[in-house]
């Protein structure tokens, strides 16, 4: 007899849970247009909700933590940053790392040799 209550309470459980799911989900659902509308309303009175930024490098723009970088995984050529002449046999231990500012960008410019190699990358900080 037991087992037949319990049975009786579960089966009346479930039902009451459907019954008010579904019905919560007719009163949400007609209005759930009045809400898309609102919000719609909303966004096209206020204008833009986001902009991206187009800051996008030139081809001979680097930043400073470029530069950076460059250094601390080893030169393939002599580089110059705003004048000061950094050899490619550089001790990064021993370097002043402050005469680069991270967060400037700097123009590149390729010295070639005769037979075309690069000898010389000049980075010059823009903006003075």
């Amino acid at each position: 007899m037991e087992e037949n209550i319990t049975k009786a309470l579960s089966y009346f459980s479930a039902a009451a849970f459907i019954i008010t799911a579904i019905s919560l989900f007719f009163t949400l659902y007609g209005k759930n247009n009045e809400m898309i509308n609102t919000v719609n309303k909303n966004m096209s009175e206020r204008g833009l909700v986001y902009r991206a930024s187009n800051n996008e490098t030139k081809e001979n723009e680097v930043p400073g933590a470029v530069i950076i970088g460059c250094i601390k995984n080893g030169l393939e050529t002599d580089i110059s940053v705003n004048s000061v002449i950094i050899p490619k046999t550089v001790d990064i231990n021993m370097f002043d790392f402050t005469i680069i500012d991270i967060d400037a960008m700097y123009t590149v410019e390729y010295v070639f040799d005769t037979s075309g190699e690069a000898v010389l990358v000049k980075y010059r900080k823009q903006g003075g």
